[in-house]
């Protein structure tokens, strides 16, 4: 309950900046340009050395112990997102790739990284980092498939993977882990400067961007409304019934927590990339973006709620 309420505060936190992010859009002191622009400086910049930042900690069995960990229930939370969403929206619907997309894929950096180092510190996001490496190899194989066809899928596509600025992070991050090194303290003070612009900055871009997608429209749209309740509720809460009993086989209740939470996280801003990217359409892309993106402030706390309820039903707490 403890850390749903920190969440829940964390939330509202955040919400006043995306608010700060939406007005100032609004005033024209952003535009579509210099927001894609903040956008690639947060995702290949600042969430990078964040990731490096969690890394650089003394290594422990028990913490390798959960990554191993966080690493099963991240792919097989994804793999169950991507299932459900599949069967839960039909292929009848003219924008079912992006529905499906929108249901199936977490913004597991941009809101993620704020929320677990918040909630759980960087332990939090140094298991977050094997969910984002789950996202990026489902969404640049699957998604790929999803939104452009399986022509699309391509030898190029796999090669993003390993060019994420976020996988690479991840990557440089293990070897300091495994290795002990540290980063010495003329490189690592700048890093720590630029992993805490993290949260601003992302908070700002993603109300700028729901400023530019307009909320009015997504309020009168009832699909968006089926969708986000799939992506909020429904599947996490399936999923969390399910990777919960992951603790009766040694998973700390933290990776649970922070898996179950990095699931819960509203629909990835890569949706409106690859709309665009792939002719879909943008427009409905971004209303679902913004409508997800104000709900979790409410529906993460929930889920955590219902992770604590189970485990004192399941005998865990």
């Amino acid at each position: 309950m403890q850390n749903a309420l920190i969440i829940a505060n964390q939330a509202v936190i955040m919400f006043i900046l995306l608010a700060v992010g939406y007005l100032i859009y609004k005033l024209k002191m952003l535009d579509d340009n210099s927001t894609r622009q903040l956008s690639n400086i947060t995702l290949t910049v600042v969430t990078p050395a964040v990731i490096i930042n969690a890394y650089q900690t003394e290594f422990k069995p028990e913490l390798a112990k959960g990554l191993l960990y966080s690493m099963i229930l991240a792919f097989f939370c994804q793999t169950v997102m991507t299932i459900i969403a599949r069967f839960a929206v039909s292929a009848k619907h003219a924008d079912f790739e992006v529905e499906r997309f929108a249901a199936g894929y977490s913004n597991c950096a941009f809101m993620g990284i704020p929320l677990a180092e918040a909630a759980f510190g960087a332990e939090g996001v140094f298991y977050l980092t094997s969910f984002i490496t789950a996202f990026n190899v489902f969404m640049w194989t699957h998604g790929v498939i999803l939104m452009g066809g399986k022509q699309k899928a391509s030898p190029k596509s796999l090669l993003k993977i390993l060019a994420s600025p976020a996988i690479i992070a991840i990557a440089a991050g293990l070897v300091f882990f495994f290795t002990g090194l540290d980063l010495p303290e003329i490189i690592d003070r700048p890093l720590t400067y630029i992993a805490s612009m993290n949260t601003p900055l992302a908070m700002i871009v993603s109300g700028a961007t729901i400023a530019k997608a307009g909320l009015l429209s997504g309020l009168k749209n009832p699909r968006i409304y089926y969708v986000q309740s799939l992506k909020l509720l429904i599947i996490p809460l399936i999923l969390a019934v399910i990777v919960v009993n992951a603790e009766r086989l040694g998973a700390a209740p933290l990776v649970v927590r922070t898996v179950l939470m990095a699931a819960s996280s509203p629909t990835a801003s890569a949706s409106i990339m690859f709309a665009y990217k792939f002719g879909k359409n943008e427009q409905y892309a971004s209303n679902h973006f913004a409508m997800s993106t104000i709900a979790c402030i409410l529906t993460i706390p929930v889920v955590l709620t219902a992770v604590d309820l189970l485990e004192k039903l399941f005998g865990l707490a």
